[in-house]
């Protein structure tokens, strides 16, 4: 199995077994099941900045339940290049749904993997973890209503995107920031005009300025001609997703 190198900040200091009862995932589990999945976990700590897994070393071999502190994920779109950050906070599951063959696992070697903050992490097995939760149907049980929860989630999303034309502009401005090799900052290097990026998002021209505006005025991006700043990736991806 493919592991990320960790460093020991300090030891845990609570058993994992007792973080794993207090997750809704495997909550009223029996001792037995915990005890179980317990055999497969590896408890590890990052320094903040740290990296977990580079650019196509991710697997899908085992799935982080995040114990304290927050991981940052990047990933990247084949076709545009375009780079989706997305920021995994305590108690976050990240990759589980590659414990049960996710057809789309392909895209996880677009994935790397930071620490954002001192990070403590449980990483579980994938392919154990699997055929334990197929002869158990209580953690199966948990394990649906963890997706169901998640797919429910996204859905109210796309139906907000269809109700806010400025979220479908954000969403297609995400295409156009990269990373700058240079300074590090995330950038649009060449900021479309606000009648190509409606025409993309399908809005009328004035939903694509004021997305844009928006922006500025919350201190997400800032002008940089011919393109734009972007200050806080995080708070974009929230709009935009």
């Amino acid at each position: 199995m493919m592991s990320a190198t960790a460093i020991n900040l300090s030891a845990p200091s609570d058993d994992p077994l007792e973080s794993l009862a207090a997750l809704p995932l495997f909550r009223d589990l029996s001792a037995k099941i915990l005890s179980a999945i317990r055999e497969n976990i590896d408890v590890r700590c990052y320094e903040a900045g740290q990296t977990v897994y580079t650019l196509g070393q991710f697997d899908g071999s085992e799935f982080f339940v995040v114990i304290s502190g927050g991981m940052k994920v990047s990933i990247i779109e084949p076709e545009t290049g375009a780079m989706l950050i997305e920021e995994i906070g305590e108690g976050a599951i990240f990759a589980m749904e590659l414990a049960f063959g996710s057809a789309a696992s392909d895209a996880f070697q677009q994935v790397s993997v930071m620490a954002e903050d001192d990070l403590e992490v449980m990483a579980i097995e994938a392919e154990p973890f699997f055929l334990l939760a197929s002869q158990r149907p209580s953690l199966m049980r948990n394990i649906a209503a963890h997706f169901a929860g998640e797919l429910a989630a996204r859905r109210f999303r796309n139906m907000a995107a269809e109700a806010a034309p400025e979220q479908r502009v954000l969403t297609v401005l995400l295409q156009y920031v990269e990373r700058d090799a240079i300074s590090g900052h995330w950038r649009v290097p060449l900021m479309p005009k606000h009648r190509a990026l409606a025409e993309e998002a399908g809005v009328e021209e004035a939903a694509s300025a004021a997305a844009v505006a928006m922006l500025i005025q919350e201190g997400i991006a800032r002008r940089d001609y011919p393109g734009l700043i972007i200050d806080d990736m995080s708070r974009l991806n929230e709009f935009a997703n």
